[in-house]
């Protein structure tokens, strides 16, 4: 190898996309075990023993649920925060590798709405479904009625900000497999397991607005976090 072969493989821009793509790689992981919050809160709230009294008010069974409800927001929030470093870990390699357009930009966006969905809803959460709701459960004085409406009103813009978060991450995915290649940050093997994982994401979510595809964000996730960690070596190798 030659000078000046060596000197280009050391060029600014290509250390510049290895650092990238480290950082989206680490972001993927974050986001991935973020997810994983839920699943844990949904199990530990089945299994909870103060939600198996037969005679449990409503407003007993949200407070002994408080606790799987603030692990959950915070799980929501980091996911949020990952996915957003991680579209803008992705724009900088693109950056430094000059690709870019107009579907680069709508894939950006899409993607920075369903995390800022995502912080919103897992605010939501941490709030006890809202200072209303939390006020509601703590007064003695009200009734079941007024305490479930309450819960619910701000369930349904919490389940909404999920759906579009949803949405918008499998809308992502589905970009990033086209145009990820041309920015070479995955090969085409990422590229299909992603457009399967945004597939069984949306399709759900699209069809009946239930969140029940959001079970397929790890399918996305570990390939990406894979393939982001693996090429930052070989470019920081090079």
């Amino acid at each position: 190898m030659t000078h000046i072969d060596s000197h280009l493989l050391s060029a600014p821009g290509n250390v510049d996309a290895a650092h990238g793509m480290r950082v989206a790689g680490r972001a993927a992981m974050v986001a991935a075990i973020a997810w994983l919050t839920e699943p844990i809160a949904f199990v530990a709230t089945l299994l909870n023993p103060a939600n198996m009294e037969p005679d449990q008010t409503l407003a007993e069974f949200h407070t002994s649920g408080l606790v799987f409800s603030y692990l959950t927001g915070i799980g929501m929030i980091v996911f949020g925060v990952a996915l957003a470093v991680l579209v803008i870990a992705i724009d900088l390699v693109r950056a430094a590798r000059r690709v870019g357009g107009y579907t680069f930009a709508i894939g950006h966006w899409l993607a920075m709405v369903a995390a800022a969905a995502m912080i919103v809803a897992g605010a939501i959460d941490l709030t006890g479904n809202g200072l209303a709701g939390v006020s509601l459960t703590v007064i003695p004085d009200a009734s079941d009625g007024a305490r479930w409406l309450a819960h619910q009103s701000f369930g349904i813009v919490h389940e909404a900000l999920r759906l579009a978060a949803c949405l918008g991450f499998a809308a992502w995915l589905v970009i990033l497999a086209g145009t990820g290649r041309t920015a070479e940050v995955i090969g085409n093997g990422v590229a299909v397991a992603i457009v399967v994982a945004a597939v069984l994401i949306a399709l759900p979510g699209a069809a009946t607005g239930l969140l029940t595809g959001m079970n397929f964000v790890l399918l996305a996730l570990i390939p990406l976090a894979v393939a982001f960690l693996r090429r930052s070596r070989r470019s920081a190798q090079a």
